[in-house]
């Protein structure tokens, strides 16, 4: 991947780490959301979310831990800015680079070194350290190794536009465990070049399933943000998927789908055509 290859010999390698400025507390067990009905919660700006319990969000989990350009390792660190030179469109802004965060979160904010461990919960919130429009595929006292790849047609087709052949940015938590133990396991947000579309994607290992932790979006200014869950356990848990879906996707994003038809509409297809065919002989003939 060229993207990829560059990516890998910029500063992406180089994460940056910091001493923790908060105190690492215990997951906490208030302030509970419950995820809401199917593509019908949204935020302000126009963001939906649903999940892979329904038909319009599939679990297909992208592992790039082999293939994919390390961004960090360890505990309270992030990454350098990753450039995102692809069109995505994040709150009505066009994103140009995230930071990944060891702690489960991606930021515009490209001064963040990571040390935000107390997640933010309902959003919108404002994070406790740190700024920028942040994704939340699982924001956690964590540690973890982050890996990211981008493909211009990605594995995972968009639910939205999956006859498009949209290239995404694929982000990977990997090997993580919780602050003071709990796992390891692995989940990732992929982000979709012009249908705007946001992917969270969660393997088997975590013991909370989302007790102590946030999973949404929110903007930069902090006022505007979409929860799915946070500080409730039993709603991020093993092979599932959440995706969150943007108001306005690019034109380029939205494709023409490609008709289908079942097995009887062809065959009545083919007997109305053949009939009009017959038609037209007696005409002919007559």
């Amino acid at each position: 991947m060229i993207r990829k290859s560059i990516f890998a010999a910029a500063a992406i390698s180089l994460a940056v780490s910091a001493v923790a400025q908060e105190p690492k507390d215990p997951p906490s067990s208030g302030n509970s959301v419950e995820p809401g009905t199917q593509g019908v919660v949204g935020d302000n700006f126009g963001y939906t979310f649903s999940d892979s319990s329904g038909a319009t969000c599939q679990f297909d989990f992208v592992d790039i831990s082999a293939s994919g350009a390390p961004t960090f390792s360890g505990d309270d660190v992030a990454s350098a800015p990753i450039p995102i030179p692809t069109d995505f469109d994040f709150y009505g802004t066009q994103v140009t680079e995230l930071v990944m965060a060891s702690n489960g979160y991606l930021s515009t904010d490209n001064t963040d070194t990571g040390p935000d461990l107390s997640n933010d919960c309902p959003l919108p919130a404002t994070p406790s350290t740190g700024g920028g429009a942040r994704i939340y595929p699982m924001h956690d006292d964590l540690i973890s190794d982050g890996f990211y790849e981008y493909f211009a047609n990605c594995p995972r087709p968009s639910d939205q536009f999956p006859v498009s052949g949209l290239g995404c940015h694929v982000f990977q938590w990997n090997n993580v465990t919780h602050f003071g133990g709990g796992g390891p396991w692995s989940f990732q947000a992929i982000l979709y070049d012009d249908s705007y579309e946001i992917v969270f994607q969660h393997l088997a290992g975590n013991p909370e399933d989302g007790s102590g932790s946030t999973t949404g979006i929110q903007n930069a200014a902090a006022d505007d943000g979409l929860t799915y869950a946070c500080n409730t356990a039993g709603t991020v848990v093993a092979d599932t998927a959440q995706c969150f879906v943007h108001p306005a996707p690019s034109a380029r994003g939205v494709g023409v789908p490609v008709p289908t038809m079942s097995r009887y509409g062809f065959v009545a297809l083919v007997l109305v055509l053949m009939a009009l065919g017959g038609i037209m002989l007696v005409r002919r003939t007559g």
